[in-house]
């Protein structure tokens, strides 16, 4: 056969290929209810004159007091408006990157980079850290915010994208899981978790690249807007003054959807309120609702942390591979994960040996660095409004702005209470439980003790199960640590169809009904009246996905049966998650005011020795000041 021939072949091969895949997402997305489907959507382009470009120009460097280096880059090409994606593609298209594990540089397709990411695709399928109630690693499988329920409003990423809240007032407010994508589409990115999907050439053209990389950004325009077609989406910030202030991604700018969780919607640093640019810019129209109670109680903000005082951004700590952001290999609760196997870790800057200007103790402390994690000594105690104990199923009303939401019944910030302490060696379960093992090799220390047993499972065998299914996960895992970790538990509606002794099956709430009325069961009912609810109870989820979810709940099956029974409130009742979760906690580190010997060598002090697997001999020793 002559080279063209070949040539030709392998070019038909590659078209056929392409046409199969274009073909095999546009089926899927059929498949998807038509009001979750990915479609066109149309942003208003903003054009500007020369007068105008230079204006800008000055008025970015004035207030930021430094260059933007796109400002020379789109005057020396012609650029006079800003098309999102588009514009970004005629220079990026491809992108040099470091891989993360080999060190070695390469290039890589920067569209399929970015929606490869976790920060698009809201899920990854590799999870070498994450273990079900069966005993499985839950590794393989799709998991992340897409398919698994948001503590802060009590919902689904898959019905809750975008949601407009009318209040008595007239006035309306914007909530949704979509306010915290990198996404403009109507919908969550579903088409990512089935095989082979490729994402569109519209769910592409509506990717949000400003919102990570302009330092100008607008969050008063992150808010739902209402298409021409009807549908709903979240509103984005396209003006050539975001574009002409792209750079690398800054502190801030993560911190517009991060500081959510780790400060809570509330607080504002005195010191420096550029950390909390969501919580100020809320909306202009539609302001987004603003959630009491913070996740962690760490903010990220000079006030807080040593790191954010001193000025070093999120990625002088995450390592990234392009788009691609490392977020360690030790997780109890953030299942997504584009760089599974790159260690976000302290030592990785201070050493194993961090402790050097108390000449007096140093060696003492850093002796302790084997056993004991930095985060335990230096997150002394948490924001006050850090909340332990939510109920989603009791409403209380807001004066300000005017709805009903969870009523948080325990908010604890110091050590022994909101703070916990606990053996981990970086690996979890299905809800939050740090996985770890006493050091010392006992059998005395157990992560899981199921302090809030529902009725059906009051003569269940936990410590049987443990013994049986988790204490050799947890001694086979890496070396153990002690570490500080924030205590918290939730009481949300369950089908009582689908639970087992570990949990079972949330259900959302339809967010403007349950602010607006404050009712959590009707809220719960109006939302399985979405056309996602009712896929999610059908046969297609049933064996692709919830088969295998409900496995790691140590529950046989997805029970699709019960959708008649759940739109009705029948067999569904709030309850409390079995065991407390105790998530992971590493930011707002302190130097000054961190905990000292006596806070932990005390029979008073902020451990409770004997709960972690000490005996009682061995706690008359670890309790004695050994400074004194």
């Amino acid at each position: 056969m002559s080279l063209s021939k070949v040539l030709l072949t392998i070019l038909i091969l590659v078209a056929a290929v392409v046409v199969a895949a274009l073909c095999r997402s546009s089926l899927i997305n059929l498949m998807l209810p038509s009001d979750s489907r990915p479609a066109a959507v149309r942003f208003d382009v903003q054009a500007v004159t020369a007068e105008e470009f230079l204006r800008i120009s000055d008025e970015l460097k004035a207030e930021f007091n430094r260059s933007f280096a796109h400002v020379s880059r789109f005057s020396d090409s012609g650029i006079t408006s800003y098309e999102g994606p588009k514009t970004c593609l005629r220079c990026h298209e491809t992108l040099e990157v470091r891989d993360a594990v080999s060190g070695h540089f390469k290039q890589v397709n920067l569209m399929d980079n970015l929606t490869g990411s976790a920060h698009y695709r809201f899920f990854t399928t590799v999870h070498p850290n994450v273990y079900g109630f069966n005993g499985e690693l839950a590794d393989d499988f799709p998991m992340g915010k897409i398919n698994r329920p948001c503590p802060k409003p009590g919902s689904f990423a898959m019905t809750a994208w975008a949601e407009i809240v009318v209040l008595e007032s007239g006035d309306t407010l914007s909530e949704g899981c979509g306010q915290c994508h990198i996404g403009g589409q109507y919908q969550a990115p579903l088409g990512e978790m089935l095989p082979y999907y490729r994402t569109t050439g519209d769910e592409k053209a509506a990717i949000d690249c400003l919102i990570c990389h302009a330092t100008a950004y607008d969050m008063g325009l992150k808010q739902v807007v209402v298409d021409e077609n009807g549908r709903k989406r979240w509103g984005q910030d396209r003006s050539m003054r975001a574009a002409l202030s792209a750079t690398t991604p800054t502190a801030q700018a993560c911190l517009r959807c991060h500081q959510h969780n780790f400060g809570g919607d509330i607080y504002i640093d005195a010191v420096d309120s550029s950390y909390m640019e969501s919580l100020i810019n809320t909306g202009r129209q539609r302001p987004r609702v603003k959630h009491p109670g913070s996740k962690r109680g760490t903010p990220y903000s000079p006030s807080w942390d040593v790191h954010a005082a001193a000025g070093v951004s999120c990625l002088g700590c995450h390592m990234t591979e392009g788009h691609y952001i490392a977020r360690g290999t030790r997780t109890t609760t953030l299942m997504a994960n584009d760089l599974p196997e790159v260690e976000v870790a302290c030592e990785k800057c201070h050493t194993d040996a961090p402790h050097k200007d108390d000449p007096e103790r140093a060696d003492y402390l850093n002796e302790h660095t084997a056993l004991v994690a930095c985060q335990t000594c230096h997150i002394p105690f948490l924001h006050d409004d850090n909340v332990t104990m939510r109920d989603f199923g009791k409403t209380v009303f807001e004066d300000h702005p005017g709805i009903y939401v969870y009523d948080d019944t325990v908010k604890q910030a110091e050590p022994g209470s909101g703070i916990v302490y606990r053996w981990w060696n970086g690996d979890a379960t299905f809800l939050g439980n740090p996985i770890g093992d006493n050091p010392n090799g006992a059998d005395l220390y157990r992560f899981y003790t199921a302090n809030h047993v529902w009725p059906e499972y009051d003569s269940y065998d936990y410590e049987g199960w443990y013994e049986r299914v988790m204490r050799p996960i947890a001694k086979s895992g890496r070396p153990s640590k002690l570490y500080a970790m924030k205590k918290f538990n939730g009481r949300q509606h369950i089908d009582l169809a689908n639970m087992g002794p570990f949990g079972g099956m949330f259900v959302p709430y339809n967010l403007p009904t349950y602010y607006t009325t404050g009712d959590p069961d009707r809220a719960a009912s109006v939302e399985m009246d979405k056309s996602m609810m009712e896929m999610m109870y059908g046969l297609m989820f049933k064996y692709y996905m919830l088969d295998r979810f409900m496995s790691f709940m140590d529950i046989d099956g997805w029970n699709k049966d019960s959708f008649e029974d759940v739109k009705r409130m029948k067999n569904v009742e709030p309850r409390w998650i079995p065991n407390d979760a105790a998530l992971e906690i590493s930011h707002a580190i302190r130097r000054d005011g961190a905990l000292t010997c006596g806070d932990c060598h005390s029979l008073a002090g902020v451990l409770d020795w004997a709960e972690l697997g000490y005996t009682a001999e061995e706690v008359a020793v670890l309790t004695v000041n050994p400074l004194e």
